[in-house]
């Protein structure tokens, strides 16, 4: 079982719950109240894997209960009646509330199997309600079966995840589990951001694909995963139509469909985050693109509140995830610094596209790293074929694209060095870069570990091992060749 699968599993809830028999009495459990034992047996007898039991020798009102995080699903298999309970929400007077949608396959239900949907106060439910249960099918304990629906949801998201305890016994990895390495870590967000049309959305919808296809392309090693895009700046036919540039640019055959879900979304994701969560459960979704992050706050993006609310509703998804965001007037990440502060990794993406280009260049810029080292900016060239309808992506050196400009000071210095023949002045590096030669000095100065001093003002870059042994090493003469070129 792969890590994001187990990370699903572990987080998801299911429990068989033997309920007291319509009669009211409770085996084993002295004369309690009614809803005392039923609250007793739900939180004693919670385990991962039940046992085969032959169906008639289940009690005719035991349930099961699946799901996480606030989305759960009720089955009661000798009732052949169904419920989801999702839209947790705290009312004023402190009481939990959810949204119930009971299903039939009863002999008297309806051809579509719908019974009722309703919002119900899980703390005290309504006699209205039940009696509308009631007339619906008449031949069901409907106050019964909704006790058991409400103590077992509410019990479910007031415990959450279960504790665990740390034993030591996890492999370590100090560069962390990658989905998409070096972009991507398995179980958390990534978060890139830049301006609008810097090529943002076609990145993540091109990882979106790798992902999909479990495709290593670019220097990148991918983990295959199922994917679910969350889109609320474009719609279906412009993100479909990408999908088939980018699949036909990567050499994969053409299909009716990609394999890739998506969802238009309209509202904040943490108010539609039980819709989500159950697409994930249902379709097995382990990575989610969201597209775009000031959209899913679907309020303030300065604010602490609403952005620390959105990477709950991420967080609680269980998944995998890429978030692309937007810059503001100054060119930095919009909005709150808890969207920096809870992803794992952040990169900053520019793009540069001439006039009449059917092309454009893009760099990503790693800001930020938890349990991994910074990377070297990478950078990509974009290619359209609108006659052939395909989109390539190529990795570029970001010192080779018109994006150079936009590196780190130091960065630019090294990729100078590199170009040049013998060490060289402060002058002559200030010059090609267009900066101060007293700027160019203290990036020297205080980069000690990339620089060093040949002769008074002469500097040149500091190799690693294996550039040293590579700028010694012979080269091997090309074939058909009669002696090495010294």
């Amino acid at each position: 079982m792969s890590l994001w699968q187990t990370r699903l599993t572990c987080c998801g809830i299911r429990r068989r719950t033997l309920a007291t028999s319509q009669g009211g009495r409770t085996p084993h459990l002295g004369h309690q109240p009614q809803f005392q034992k039923r609250k007793s047996q739900v939180e004693a007898l919670m385990f991962d894997h039940d046992p085969v039991v032959p169906l008639e020798d289940i009690p005719i009102d035991t349930f099961d209960i699946f799901g996480a995080g606030g989305h759960y699903r009720l089955d009661w298999p000798r009732l052949n009646i169904q419920a989801e309970v999702s839209h947790f929400n705290r009312e004023r007077d402190s009481s939990l509330s959810a949204e119930v949608e009971f299903r039939s396959q009863r002999p008297s239900a309806n051809a579509s199997g719908h019974v009722l949907r309703r919002r119900v106060n899980l703390s005290n439910p309504s006699a209205p309600y039940v009696k509308s249960l009631t007339e619906e099918d008449e031949s069901l304990g409907w106050k019964h079966i909704v006790d058991q629906l409400c103590v077992a949801a509410t019990d479910a998201y007031r415990t959450g995840a279960p504790e665990t305890e740390l034993v030591g016994q996890i492999k370590a990895s100090p560069e962390g589990h990658w989905l998409i390495r070096p972009l991507v870590q398995i179980g958390h967000p990534t978060l890139i951001y830049g301006e609008g049309s810097s090529g943002k959305s076609w990145l993540g919808q091109y990882l979106s694909v790798l992902v999909h296809e479990g495709i290593n392309a670019s220097g990148l090693e991918v983990s295959q995963a199922r994917v679910l895009y969350l889109d609320w700046e474009t719609d279906l036919n412009e993100i479909g139509s990408r999908l088939a540039m980018i699949r036909k640019g990567l050499g994969l055959p053409e299909r009716t469909e990609t394999g890739i879900w998506y969802k238009y979304m309209t509202q904040g994701l943490s108010s539609d985050v039980s819709v989500v969560r159950k697409i994930v459960q249902d379709r097995n979704i382990q990575f989610v693109v969201c597209d775009s992050l000031g959209s899913a706050c679907m309020g303030e993006p300065e604010s602490a509140e609403v952005v620390l609310k959105l990477f709950g509703a991420i967080r609680s998804l269980g998944v995998t995830s890429l978030c692309i965001d937007h810059t503001n007037k100054s060119d930095v990440l919009f909005g709150s610094v808890y969207k920096r502060n809870a992803s794992r990794l952040v990169y900053h993406v520019k793009k540069s596209q001439r006039e009449q280009d059917v092309e454009f260049e893009m760099a990503m810029f790693h800001e930020k790293a938890n349990n991994s080292r910074l990377i070297h900016p990478m950078g990509w060239n974009l290619q359209f074929d609108n006659v052939g309808g395909m989109a390539t992506f190529t990795r570029r050196d970001v010192k080779h694209t018109r994006l150079e400009s936009e590196m780190t000071v130091k960065e630019r210095i090294k990729n100078y060095l590199e170009e040049s023949i013998g060490a060289q002045s402060v002058a002559d590096i200030a010059e090609a870069l267009g900066k101060g030669t007293t700027h160019i000095s203290k990036e020297l100065s205080d980069n000690k570990d990339m620089f060093r001093v040949v002769s008074k003002g002469f500097y040149e870059n500091i190799r690693s091992e294996s550039e040293e042994w590579a700028a010694r090493s012979i080269p091997i003469p090309p074939p058909g060749a009669t002696e090495w070129e010294v």
